[in-house]
């Protein structure tokens, strides 16, 4: 579906003083540079992102990179130090630039402009591209997820607006698909999609989520013995669960504890409740023949 650039509901600012027009031409890497006097220093994190990029790069990936005119016919990098560290890496010598005319104090409140006050992109919105875009990660977790009759969104919804099998964390999955996890996680969803209590939205929280599939996916004997989990979870009161952890979670930080996590803690109850429901069956050594 596509849709036109309509601003009808918007009004028109009573004044407009856009300063001078950009102007878009490509630049020489060894032309351009990076002032420190506003600039963010580029730290163990920025290299990784610049690697990140640099791997992958194409050029419909690519926006212009801001900059501005400084002495010495160079220009001063406003915008897009880490895509332009990503095609040095790659062997360019130029990269498309939008030029426009300003002072340094302009320039640091350009910069603070364009990194603080843009638009954040969801996770929701990442997912989305990238699962149109045939990335594999994409329509690995998508996949996960549908074949246990559920849905990775790709939207974010109102706590009223969600239904059941509607699953909005979309690193989780991520994470267990990326470690090789797929069919573990589906295990486990299905069988919340199977159960009573998952006919009910709040099931499929994030919370519910995080520690459900933690306790699963470290027992996978409970899919390869196809148990009945959907019981299980129908008996298990795994809120009371989350609810005694961030109690317990509470109290250890007030006694000084830094790095407790409610989510390890409940999982751990829900894994000791599946431990006793479920006993890990241990194939005995086949007899030697004589």
């Amino acid at each position: 579906m596509m849709r036109s650039i309509d601003v009808s509901k918007l009004k028109r600012p009573a004044n407009v003083n856009p300063g001078p027009a950009p102007m878009l031409q490509w630049i020489r890497i060894e032309h351009l540079v990076v002032d420190d006097s506003y600039q963010r220093d580029l730290k163990a994190g920025n290299w990784k992102a610049i690697q990140r990029i640099a791997d992958g790069f194409r050029w419909s990936r690519f926006s212009p990179v801001f900059v501005a005119p400084v002495e010495g016919g160079r220009f001063a990098v406003i915008d897009g130090q880490h895509r332009t560290h990503a095609a040095a890496i790659c062997g360019f010598a130029e990269v498309p630039c939008q030029v426009v005319q300003m002072s340094l104090e302009e320039q640091a409140a350009s910069f603070a402009a364009v990194n603080g006050l843009v638009t954040k992109v969801t996770l929701q919105q990442i997912f989305k591209a990238a699962l149109t875009a045939g990335e594999n990660w994409a329509v690995e977790c998508d996949r996960i997820c549908r074949d246990a009759g559920s849905r990775l969104m790709t939207y974010l919804a109102t706590t009223d607006a969600k239904k059941p099998g509607e699953i909005y964390a979309i690193a989780l999955i991520r994470s267990y698909q990326e470690r090789g996890k797929g069919q573990l996680v589906t295990f486990a969803l299905k069988s919340l999609r199977d159960s009573e209590g998952g006919q009910d939205a709040v099931m499929w929280s994030n919370d519910v989520l995080k520690a459900l599939l933690s306790a699963v996916v470290d027992r996978p004997w409970l899919h390869k013995q196809n148990v009945n989990l959907a019981g299980f979870l129908d008996r298990f009161d795994i809120f009371a669960a989350i609810d005694r952890a961030e109690d317990f979670a509470r109290q250890k930080r007030r006694q000084g504890h830094v790095g407790i996590s409610r989510w390890d803690i409940a999982a751990a109850e829900i894994g000791e409740g599946l431990d006793k429901a479920f006993p890990q069956r241990i194939a005995l050594p086949k007899a030697e023949v004589a």
